[in-house]
């Protein structure tokens, strides 16, 4: 099999003609102030431009009736409804990440690297620089498409700490709902003082370690902790009549002296059991192992009264 032809770049075009300059002045350059200033507000920092047309329209195919200032424009109107989608869902964190991201504060658009092989439209960021990629044989299509591929290229610029996505899964999923659970489950144990540990940046860690290209789980990684406190440890602890068993209360109580239950992924679980409970220096923590995180989680807690 013969080894595919790398992408060549096509040469920028040195002097577009004189009505594909016109087109290029009224329908795109005359609005680049009015954009700028629109990005510039979302982000909250002056943002800038920096599209090369003679670059961009040596991709425009033979006898098209393409508008050079029309298309310019659908791309960075594009961009404008992704990043609007992005803030409205991220907030004032998702600014944080972007403008760290894009630290040169401009947007460029590119023929995508990948050739053939390159989505119609797809981004990313290089050089401090966010780049709109289109594939060199689409140019002019999906622009309003660029929604998931603005959070994916913030998300692929290295930083410490969460991702915007796993963040905003513990505010929405965890931290609106561990309250309420805190106190139900205190109720059940009478022991309003019950600490619920989700252990996030130990977990975060193990779990990234372990799906290094498969980010699919950060959406869920506060849903699927309130889930082990929710729909397990609450559940079990009901099954197993802790609720107004004084005795059984007593019992934990002597047993869990910090007073927390603790969710914590471990490389190995005893028995290569699913999900597992044991008792760790007065701390009840419920196990996994990261390639089973999220797995039975209405089992988390089970056996507990075996632990007394």
């Amino acid at each position: 099999m013969p080894k595919p032809v790398p992408f060549v770049p096509k040469p920028a075009i040195e002097k577009l003609p004189l009505a594909v300059r016109k087109d290029l002045r009224d329908r795109y350059e005359l609005e680049v102030e009015n954009l700028e200033g629109t990005i510039s507000e979302l982000l909250g920092t002056p943002f800038h431009l920096k599209i090369n047309a003679n670059e961009v329209w040596a991709y425009n195919p033979p006898n098209s009736n393409y508008s050079v200032g029309r298309v310019l424009k659908a791309y960075v109107e594009g961009f404008i409804d992704a990043l609007k989608w992005y803030l409205d869902k991220f907030g004032d964190e998702g600014k944080i990440h972007f403008n760290e991201a894009v630290t040169q504060s401009e947007l460029s658009l590119n023929a995508n690297e990948l050739g053939d092989k390159a989505e119609t439209i797809s981004a990313d960021i290089k050089d401090g620089v966010f780049r709109i990629l289109f594939n060199h044989t689409k140019l002019g299509y999906n622009q309003d498409q660029l929604r998931e591929h603005l959070l994916k290229a913030v998300e692929n610029v290295p930083r410490a700490g969460f991702s915007i996505v796993a963040k905003n899964s513990i505010e929405k999923y965890f931290n609106s709902e561990v309250e309420d659970l805190t106190t139900a489950i205190g109720e059940i144990l009478a022991l309003p003082d019950v600490v619920l540990d989700p252990n996030f940046e130990a977990n975060y860690e193990a779990l990234s370690a372990h799906n290094k290209t498969d980010t699919d789980w950060h959406r869920n990684f506060g849903k699927a902790t309130l889930s082990y406190f929710s729909d397990g440890l609450k559940y079990q602890l009901e099954r197993q009549g802790f609720k107004g068993d004084e005795m059984l209360q007593e019992g934990l109580k002597e047993l869990l002296t910090t007073k927390t239950f603790q969710v914590r992924v471990v490389n190995k679980t005893k028995n290569n059991a699913t999900i597992e409970t044991v008792l760790e220096n007065g701390t009840v923590c419920i196990q996994m192992t990261a390639e089973k995180w999220w797995y039975n989680s209405s089992d988390a807690g089970s056996g507990l009264i075996d632990l007394l």
